[in-house]
């Protein structure tokens, strides 16, 4: 099969090539990866079963995600490709899990669309004091923002995200350092890295806290979707990649625990808003409104970094025929994939209105949280099967291409995150999640398998579409690529990671 570059598209299926620089590339990892968001509301879903035990929830999820990344970095060592997960398992993997990885991934991120915003609307509504019924028009309003940030130039977008980004974590670097540094409620300790200290059960309730804990890494790679529009990604992608899981390791290791201590760590499951809390007990009031207000500007900003990503798998899909020609094709001006855009805020906004006004409400929440958790757990649940996917794919990719390869670095680490993210999924299953969470395994079942009847309806009607999976590569990495593709070229290549 021959690897097809970029610059041999048509103009209006051609993304804005070199655009992104290091500093945009790690901005769009860290701000998918919301660290303010994450750290306001996705704490409080995880301590609700793993308790004072939240930091090791946190802490077996990133050990999960630098496992990954390493296998990651080895891919974006050798192609630079829009739609990072689907090419990269059509290359490791074959064609059939290159497509179910990007039906997959796309759908997983399209799921924390309608989840962010929904995140803003609770939050904004709270900060202003208005009551729930203007909760959805809120969301409206702010998906409109989304279209138009999304189809401007990607480079305003990321700029944007990396200066919000960098004011909200300051404030919460602040507040976690006041409170380690007084001790927090009864002293520094290290408990909250035990099982001891979970809701629902030792194992049980660290391995589902798991879910949510992945939910607030997830996006550590982003930035690999943007491999064709980014200055030498076989270099920056790489360095972004990196430096935003290490980043977000420490930082939630570090929040989690001054929340465990700064409540007590026997009390923090029964806390909605943790983070404010230790703020206002430890600094100020007008603190814990600040961090509000940063954790409602990263849930928008993550929106659309989340819209985004997930856009340029579609668009990689669209581009070689396995979905609709139209949604691989891109704006005249801003070079980005606005059919795509489009079809992903569409569809989120449907998925709103089904969780907002068609769900039981068993877990209390209020129609907003109960619209950001359930979207949460069921596109957490799709995407950490795509990391699954690629971990394995990673082991085959390694032996294929690696010229000093090693059992330790490249069948070990892959497979420890394999088994990370194996334990978040057991912990979805068992014990059973309250209504409608318990609804997200069966609902991402049932994507796997209308996944699987579009693939064989491919395969039967468009085997062409099939063999032109993965196949379309940024112009640089294309060559090197291309050796994926010669059975003899173990060895030819530079190393990939040493």
């Amino acid at each position: 099969m021959a690897v097809q570059s970029s610059t041999q598209l048509a103009p209006d299926q051609q993304l804005a090539k070199g655009s992104l620089t290091l500093p945009d590339a790690i901005a769009i990892s860290v701000s998918v990866i919301a660290p303010g968001m994450a750290s306001f509301l996705n704490v409080p879903g995880v301590a609700a079963t793993a308790g004072g035990s939240t930091p090791l929830a946190f802490l077996l999820g990133g050990i999960g995600c630098l496992a990954l990344a390493f296998v990651v970095i080895g891919f974006t060592r050798r192609m630079a490709s829009a739609g990072y997960a689907y090419t990269y398992a059509s290359r490791s993997l074959g064609k059939s899990a290159g497509f179910m990885a990007g039906w997959l991934y796309a759908f997983g991120l399209a799921c924390f669309v309608p989840m962010t915003m929904a995140g803003v609307a609770y939050l904004f509504s709270d900060l202003v004091g208005l009551d729930e019924s203007w909760w959805f028009w809120l969301f409206l309003i702010g998906m409109a923002l989304l279209v138009g940030l999304s189809i401007v130039r990607i480079k305003v977008t990321t700029r944007l995200q990396l200066l919000i980004g960098v004011l909200t974590v300051a404030v919460i670097l602040i507040i976690n350092l006041v409170t380690t540094a007084k001790g927090g409620a009864h002293g520094n300790t290290g408990a909250p890295f035990t099982f001891s200290h979970t809701v629902s059960g030792g194992f049980h309730g660290v391995f589902y806290g798991i879910i949510l804990g992945v939910t607030s890494y997830i996006g550590f790679e982003t930035a690999a979707d943007f491999g064709e529009e980014t200055r030498n990604p076989r270099r920056n992608i790489p360095i972004a990649i990196i430096a935003a899981t290490v980043f977000a390791i420490l930082f939630y290791l570090w929040t989690t625990y001054s929340m465990a201590i700064g409540d007590g760590v026997d009390k923090l499951s029964g806390d909605p808003l943790p983070l404010k809390t230790i703020a206002d007990r430890y600094l100020t009031g007008w603190v814990g409104t600040l961090t509000e207000i940063g954790a409602m500007l990263s849930a928008f900003i993550v929106c659309v970094a989340c819209a985004t990503a997930s856009t340029r798998t579609v668009y990689a899909m669209g581009r070689e025929g396995v979905a609709p020609r139209w949604l691989g094709r891109t704006h005249h001006r801003f070079h980005t994939p606005a059919n795509a855009t489009l079809l992903v805020a569409t569809a989120s906004v449907g998925m709103a209105l089904i969780s907002w006004y068609g769900f039981t409400d068993d877990l209390g929440a209020g129609p907003a949280l109960l619209t950001y958790f359930f979207w949460a757990t069921l596109g957490t649940l799709v995407v950490i099967v795509v990391y699954i996917m690629l971990c394995f794919g990673g082991i085959i990719f390694f032996r294929r291409t690696h010229s000093r390869w090693n059992p330790l670095a490249h069948v070990v680490v892959p497979l420890i995150g394999a088994a990370v993210f194996g334990a978040a999924l057991y912990g979805s299953i068992y014990p059973v999640p309250p209504t409608p969470l318990d609804y997200t395994p069966y609902v991402a079942l049932a994507w796997i398998v209308v996944g699987l009847l579009v693939l064989l309806a491919l395969r039967s009607r468009n085997p062409e579409a099939v063999e032109r999976i993965g196949s379309i590569l940024g112009e640089e990495g294309g060559e090197d690529a291309a050796d994926l593709d010669d059975p003899n070229a173990l060895g030819k290549a530079a190393p990939i990671i040493t």
